[in-house]
């Protein structure tokens, strides 16, 4: 993924930090059971969207405080993780016989839209305690998880 892009999807994400609808997100766990339940595997793409836009979301706030280094190591997961959405939606496509061109772009549009999601989310946990992820614990246990993203690749797809 060219830097241009993921620095795109990071601008659009603090541009519309203000603008995010309220919208609740399925545990990491209930989305893995849905996956197990159904084999879908665009589950799995949207699980890797969800890290790379929590991943993204804290790049931004590290950004914001000033914290270079740690902003780019989160945005470098972030990357990881839309690399992995990006080959798992290839593998779709290639079962159905399709080849799309366009893969990344819808990647980072999929992922963009979730980052909508989760800075309403953060900035409601702001308004409420003081801190944009402590004290949601879902929030907590999925920064955890994408944190270790070889390890949630694997319970991802294995569950």
């Amino acid at each position: 993924m060219k830097p241009i892009t993921l620095l795109a999807v990071s601008t659009l994400m603090v541009l519309n930090f203000g603008c995010a609808k309220a919208a609740d997100l399925s545990t990491f766990d209930d989305i893995r059971s849905q996956y197990q339940n159904y084999r879908d595997p665009t589950r799995l793409s949207y699980l890797y969207n969800r890290c790379a836009a929590l991943q993204l979301n804290v790049s931004a706030l590290l950004q914001r405080k000033g914290q270079k280094k740690g902003a780019q190591d989160f945005e470098n997961l972030a990357q990881h993780f839309m690399v992995l959405s990006e080959e798992n939606e290839r593998e779709i496509d290639q079962k159905r016989g399709m080849k799309s061109k366009e893969t990344m772009k819808t990647v980072s549009r999929n992922v963009a839209n979730v980052s909508e999601v989760y800075s309403k989310r953060m900035r409601d946990n702001f308004a409420k305690r003081g801190e944009y992820i402590v004290g949601d614990t879902q929030l907590e246990s999925e920064l955890a998880e994408c944190n270790v993203p070889e390890q949630f690749k694997k319970k991802a797809s294995m569950n």
